[in-house]
């Protein structure tokens, strides 16, 4: 019994408190030897300012940017319907989140517009990287309360640094959606987000970019600014002032036209075994930009023929300019002998819906320039000027003081320029001789304020006596992705 206290008590007092001695001893030499790697891998890392995060990532994780995806973004995703690339729509902005860092401290709906800002001169001059650049443009754009400040920044930034135009924007998204390294380790940066990053902003590409900041600070769309956009599959269509900006929900009017053109194609290879034989003919009304009619002859450019109508000069040599730049190569990359004019499958011409026509005045038939217009067209398609007089006040700064206000007001309700089409449908789809081509059904195909698709089903609901009195009746409506009433048809009777 002694010997068994004894020997707790020698365990106690002797053993445990020099085996404690060995096992702190040992921790202390190893911390030791840690700590000069620690120091030179710490040494290693970049500082974008001496008081800065230690990394791009750090930096970009403490201040909050957002990382949210918009409808159509530019992602590496693959292309279905109306989700290809991010489109920019001027007059229907989708909030973004709000974000709170180290350089924005406060939210956006906070600052007051008034308040003192640095100039874009001094925030973002020569030597400026990337990284602070994006920063510095993203609170300038912030505190003036411009539509997407960030996605304003990531398209200029990248148009003035000259970046690929299919991925740059991304390239930039990866600076700002970089996360941080675990805090209990340190990671190699190598990456080409953090390349880019720490890239100093040369003289020409500083002024470049001020010069673009200060336009969208007074409002002008980035549209604009660049000169051109993505539409649908057509990435980079060039765009002026002042036609309007393509906007997303219009590539989903592409879609539903698309739909007609494919179940025409099976309809007419069913019947004469050849598609190409007997081109679709398609007519659009307002052709802007051409960014409609060009993406569906871009689609099927071996079995559609559009004519494009406009009232302005401007929108007629940009469309076809338009169509020369993506459909030119297209054309001449196929494997055939027969050489095609672009003209062939699209052309724009300088007219309007009501006068776009072959009916005239007994003294007007004698001149056989009256009757110059080929008709016969299977599918209209047309975004023609649409919203009420009494909305144009309600549209954001940016579409009132730089965009056509032809091309948008549609007079008292909206509907001056449908009610023309409207009328002109019969002509525009009336037959020749041919028996096939008359027994197949026509359609058109429009996109309206949402306040007229119940209108116009009143008006020309089927079996009225208004819809045979035109020949038009009303077949359905569409929502777009914001789930508002946005697109019509009618058939043609």
């Amino acid at each position: 019994m002694i010997l068994c206290v004894a020997s707790c008590h020698c365990f106690r007092f002797i053993v445990f408190p020099f085996l404690a001695m060995i096992v702190c001893s040992a921790s202390m030499v190893a911390s030791l030897m840690r700590l000069p790697a620690r120091k030179m891998l710490d040494s290693k890392i970049p500082r974008l300012s001496k008081n800065g995060p230690c990394c791009q990532s750090c930096a970009f994780a403490s201040s909050g940017l957002p990382s949210t995806r918009r409808l159509n973004e530019r992602i590496n995703t693959p292309r279905n319907k109306t989700k290809m690339r991010f489109s920019f729509s001027t007059n229907r902005f989708k909030n973004t989140s709000r974000w709170i860092g180290h350089f924005h401290s406060q939210n956006p709906a906070d600052i007051e517009p008034n308040a003192d800002i640095p100039s874009v001169q001094r925030s973002i001059g020569p030597d400026c990287t990337v990284y602070d650049a994006l920063r510095s443009s993203i609170e300038l754009l912030q505190k003036q309360s411009i539509p997407e400040p960030v996605e304003s920044a990531l398209h200029l930034l990248s148009f003035a640094l000259n970046l690929n135009w299919e991925t740059g924007y991304r390239q930039l998204r990866a600076i700002m959606e970089m996360t941080p390294p675990p805090h209990n380790r340190v990671q190699p940066i190598a990456s080409p987000a953090h390349n880019l990053a720490q890239q100093a902003l040369t003289s020409e590409q500083s002024t470049s970019y001020n010069s673009m900041l200060e336009r969208r600070l007074q409002h002008e769309p980035i549209q604009y600014i660049i000169g051109k956009w993505d539409f649908h599959h057509l990435m980079g269509i060039m765009i002026r002032k002042p036609m309007l900006c393509p906007r997303p929900e219009t590539e989903e009017l592409v879609e539903l036209v698309s739909g007609d053109i494919r179940r025409l194609i099976k309809e007419r290879a069913l019947d004469n075994g050849n598609v190409n034989e007997n081109k679709i003919r398609i007519l659009d009304v307002g052709a802007g930009t051409g960014a409609i009619g060009i993406a569906l002859a871009y689609q099927y450019p071996w079995d559609v023929q559009v004519v494009a109508l406009d009232v302005l000069e401007e929108a007629v040599e940009l469309s076809n300019h338009n169509a020369e730049k993506f459909l030119s190569p297209l054309i001449s990359n196929e494997k055939s002998d027969e050489q095609i004019d672009v003209r062939s499958l699209y052309n724009a011409m300088l007219c309007s819906a009501k006068d776009f026509t072959n009916f005239s005045t007994a003294a007007e038939r004698q001149d056989h320039q009256k009757q110059r217009h080929t008709m016969g067209f299977d599918i209209v398609v047309s975004n023609p000027p649409y919203i009420p007089l009494g909305d144009m006040d309600g549209l954001s700064m940016d579409v009132l003081q730089y965009e056509s206000r032809e091309a948008l007001c549609g007079g008292h309700d909206g509907l001056d320029i449908i009610r023309d089409i409207i009328q002109r449908l019969p002509e525009w789809t009336s037959c020749s001789n041919d028996k096939e081509s008359s027994s197949q059904m026509r359609y058109c195909w429009m996109e309206v304020d949402d306040s007229h698709p119940r209108l116009l089903e009143k008006w020309l609901a089927p079996g009225s006596a208004e819809a045979k009195l035109y020949g038009v009746e009303y077949c359905e409506c569409q929502k777009d992705f914001c789930g508002r009433d946005r697109f019509v048809k009618f058939r043609v009777l």
